[in-house]
């Protein structure tokens, strides 16, 4: 059978609470345990309950959405700080990139340093090629005028030649009476050796010239070969001035793509600057430099101040002897080590403050003395005391480290068997490598005062014992959650029964029996007796009934009570009845 109180034990049961158990009327004797309510009291109980568990809900609810919101907002961080760190990896991708570009910038201006070195090489070679070939050029420009020379003096002397030999065929030919050689006689050179071939052949045995004649021209023969071999040496000296002049034009379009004056005095100017340095700093570029002996690198300063007057070659010894004693092959990776051992002898200082540190800890009174302390200044024996007498301490210092976690074992072992109920001895905290002395003594201390509390204690659980009727000492663990459940249970219910009837929160529970007394007595009243006899019944449901008719039927009845009034133009409800016989006499 459902009872008004099914609905409201539906919910305590959904929400793991125990149920109520309504008794009803007549059912028998009332007892100590049973609580009488009214049914206006128990609705409002019910509705109490629903809005408590609804209550219960709707924070359940906001509980679960907070913890949403929580777990997006830590998502949200997580976002947000993955986010912050994308401009730390850019700025340090960007410190890595301003690095290399550093290196790079440097890179670049050692080879701007090597391209000028080879630039000024360059331009003195260029300038030494210039003035060889200005020479060159010179030289045979003279060479080419001596050969014109020559050749117009040759040409003149083979000119001087053909005329005399002109005249002399001339004089033998009006000697001969040969009207062919008369008509001929004014022909060149070559018609002047067909008549001396004529003339030959025609003249008699008996000639007495025939001899010079044939000397004649063999003369002439040979100054036509030599004219033939220096008209051939004219050609080619002509052929080899053309080919100078080819080369002097090559020579000239080089000399225009060379540096030009202002260029070469420039580099002139920087050379005369080097050359000065140079000699500033007692160094020379010529290959006849003198070389120091070994007794005069010994006799020259080696104070910083006089480096600059150091010879290159005393200066290259002594950077020879550096680097042999850095055992490096780079002069850059010398001053590395260098600055390697700056920053070591830094450290030294700081090393040795230490090692005194420990030295005075050791040397302590209250230290285990394992032998005599030996005396002594030097380096030497400060190093034998300490492998004598600080390592040796220090190692049976170690040991006992190593043995004080199986003393804090022992000790949470002991703690087990003495104090049982206390699990704070027999938990190790995290993240500790080794428990100190302090921590040990501490905890043997508390361990000695929970001893010390154990009979006072077991009077208390004795006591509860009696109390909550707990045979075993392992149910009062069970019982104690009983007893503080039903506590929690209890104090709901006295808050839902303030709020119900309408008390303050700070109420005692005295209060709160006399207000039931006075709701109780109330309902008994002759008040309850006049509404029974009023709505003829005596069932609270049936009064619960008739209300809820009137309720249904009282808005009906008043507006057509209104509408009646407003029709007769009546102001009140007792002229309705006169009003209407008025008007059905009328009709």
């Amino acid at each position: 059978m459902e009872t008004p109180w099914s609905e409201v034990n539906l919910l305590l049961k959904e929400h793991g609470l125990p149920v109520i158990v309504p008794v009803q009327p007549g059912h028998g004797a009332l007892s100590a345990d049973v609580t009488v309510l009214d049914r206006a009291t128990a609705q409002s109980l019910r509705d109490s309950l629903k809005s408590l568990i609804q209550d219960c809900d709707r924070r359940q609810v906001l509980i679960q959405d907070l913890i949403l919101t929580n777990n997006q907002l830590k998502e949200k961080t997580g976002r947000t700080s993955t986010a912050a760190a994308e401009p730390s990896q850019q700025l340090q991708q960007l410190q890595q990139q301003l690095m290399e570009s550093q290196a790079m910038a440097k890179t670049l201006d050692r080879k701007k340093t090597e391209k000028e070195r080879q630039h000024r090489s360059e331009v003195q070679l260029l300038q030494d090629n210039q003035e060889t070939l200005v020479q060159r050029c010179r030289e045979l420009e003279t060479t080419v005028q001596e050969q014109r020379q020559r050749i117009h003096r040759m040409k003149a002397k083979i000119k001087l030649a053909v005329q005399e030999e002109e005249k002399r065929l001339q004089t033998r030919a009006d000697e001969i009476e040969d009207p062919q050689q008369q008509a001929t006689s004014t022909r060149g050179v070559g018609g002047e050796k067909e008549e001396d071939v004529t003339a030959d052949i025609l003249r008699p045995a008996d000639n007495p010239d025939f001899d010079a004649t044939v000397n004649y021209k063999a003369l002439l023969k040979s100054y036509e070969a030599q004219l033939e071999e220096k008209q051939k040496q004219v050609e080619q000296v002509t052929a080899e001035n053309r080919l100078l002049q080819v080369q002097i034009n090559q020579l000239q379009e080089e000399l225009n793509t060379r540096p030009q004056q202002k260029e070469l005095q420039y580099v002139q100017h920087r050379l005369t600057k080097a050359e000065k340095l140079l000699a500033q700093n007692n160094l020379s570029l010529s290959n006849r430099r003198r070389r120091h002996k070994k007794e005069d690198s010994q006799s020259l300063s080696t104070d910083v101040s006089d480096i600059p007057h150091l010879p290159i070659d005393v200066c290259r010894q002594w950077l020879e002897a550096f680097a042999s004693r850095l055992k490096v092959d780079d002069l850059q990776e010398g001053l590395r080590h260098i600055r390697a051992l700056e920053n070591t002898a830094d450290r030294v200082s700081g090393l040795e403050k230490f090692a005194d540190e420990v030295k005075s800890i050791v040397e302590d009174k209250r230290a285990p003395v394992l032998e005599m302390r030996q005396t002594g200044h030097s380096h030497a024996a400060w190093c034998e005391k300490s492998y004598r007498n600080v390592l040796p301490k220090l190692k049976i210092w170690l040991h006992n480290l190593a043995g004080m976690k199986h003393l804090q074992a022992s000790v949470t072992q002991l703690a087990g068997q003495v104090v049982p109920w206390d699990t704070s001895f027999q938990t190790v905290p995290e993240g500790e490598a080794c428990p100190s002395t302090a921590d040990i003594a501490r905890n043997i201390n508390e361990m000695t005062k929970k001893v010390r509390q154990a009979p006072h204690i077991k009077t208390m659980v004795g006591h509860f014992q009696k109390l909550f009727d707990v045979p075993k000492l392992s149910g009062v663990y069970v019982r104690m959650n009983q007893v503080y459940s039903r506590l929690g249970e209890m104090q709901n219910m006295m808050n839902s029964v303030r709020e119900a009837l309408k008390l303050d929160k700070s109420a005692s529970c005295q209060t709160v029996v006399d207000r039931v007394v006075d709701l109780c007595e109330a309902h008994s009243s002759t008040t309850a007796q006049q509404l029974y006899s009023l709505l003829h019944t005596s069932s609270l449901d049936s009064v619960l009934d008739r209300l809820q008719q009137y309720d249904k039927f009282f808005p009906a009845f008043n507006h057509l009570v209104q509408q009646l009034q407003g029709i007769l133009e009546i102001d009140n409800m007792e002229h309705i009845v006169p009003a209407v016989r008025a008007l059905k006499l009328l009709s």
